[in-house]
């Protein structure tokens, strides 16, 4: 009876006297997997696995992902979409503080109207979302006087060796529904193709003597800063494209013109500078003639032999009268 020992409860043995207990493999490798699913569960319902009292969002915070406008111009339509990102959707805005220019709205994201006073304007608009966050950020908008209307062409600060194309952009429109376009081609330059970009406008044009001109009407008025068409140009050499000499006239939906622009007279090649006058050869000089000896007479004359006057001085005598001699009285004195 010696060899006999109390029974005691499992809890309570020791744990090297523990009884193993086998666990089959199979079992082992379910039970793992549906700890790894449980985890995978918690995670995507936002929830760790570690005690905790809240919810972890994987959203980003809200906030606006831009926060410039572009430029308003006076009686111009204008629009802008404010940009919101982050948090949980639809969003809401509103302007929390300052004030929006005259003649434009906020309607839901959209900024839009016609301003009718130039100026800088500041305020303050505020986002929020599905969840009631919210996200406030200071806004301004500058509304200035309308520019010329004005069509360029976009050229390439490199030089061109193939067909390029060329982007015609449109600035102020003022509701242009159509335009006549001149524009005088660098030499070697011709035009191949022309696309407009809005596809239901409508493009005519010819090159006559290195001479450009294009038509095109619009069904709808057109923005600025919107490209009208793509001109393809090519050269027959490598060529920088200067400063285009162009033309146009732009009319509106009636009609009318709204902006004429001449096409510059073509340069005026600089005058040929004649060569520097070359000093005239002196004038030749005469042929130095001896002077005249004058005949020398012999010092001594015979007497009696009177002197020539022609042998002595071939200017003729004065024309004087001979002197008479004195003849003596008759009869003379006792």
């Amino acid at each position: 009876m010696s060899n006999l020992r109390p029974l005691l409860p499992v809890e309570m043995l020791p744990a090297t006297e523990l009884p193993a207990i086998a666990v089959p493999a199979r079992l082992r490798s379910a039970t793992l997997l549906s700890a790894g699913l449980l985890a995978l569960l918690l995670t995507a319902c936002g929830t760790s696995g570690t005690s905790s009292t809240g919810n972890t969002s994987l959203k980003d915070s809200l906030y606006f992902a831009s926060t410039n406008l572009p430029v308003a111009y006076v009686a111009e339509s204008y629009t802008s979409e404010l940009q919101v990102s982050g948090g949980v959707g639809p969003y809401s805005v509103r302007v929390a503080s300052g004030k929006l220019p005259d003649g434009l709205v906020l309607n839901g994201r959209t900024l839009s109207g016609k301003a009718t006073k130039a100026g800088l304007f500041s305020f303050t608009v505020e986002a929020s979302d599905a969840t009631l966050s919210t996200k406030a950020q200071p806004m301004s908008l500058t509304v200035t006087a309308l520019p010329p209307l004005s069509l360029a062409v976009t050229l390439p600060t490199s030089e061109i060796r193939g067909e390029t194309r060329l982007p015609l952009v449109v600035t102020a429109p003022r509701g242009m529904r159509a335009f006549r376009m001149q524009w005088a081609l660098p030499e070697g330059v011709t035009v191949t193709r022309i696309d407009p970009v809005d596809t239901r406008a409508v493009a005519y044009w010819k090159v006559n003597a290195g001479l450009l001109t294009l038509d095109m009407g619009f069904r709808t008025a057109v923005a600025t800063g919107d490209r009208l068409a793509l001109l393809s140009v090519k050269p027959s050499k490598a060529v920088t494209l200067q400063a285009p000499r162009m033309g146009y006239n732009a009319v509106g939906a009636d009609g009318s013109s709204i902006q004429t622009v001449a096409l510059p007279a073509a340069p005026t090649p600089p005058a040929l500078t004649p060569p520097a006058a070359q000093p005239a050869a002196p004038a030749a000089q005469p042929a130095t003639q001896p002077a005249a000896q004058p005949v020398t007479q012999p010092a001594t004359q015979p007497a009696g032999t009177p002197v020539s006057p022609a042998s002595t001085d071939k200017t003729a005598p004065a024309d004087t009268a001979p002197v008479s001699p004195v003849q003596p009285a008759p009869g003379g004195g006792k």
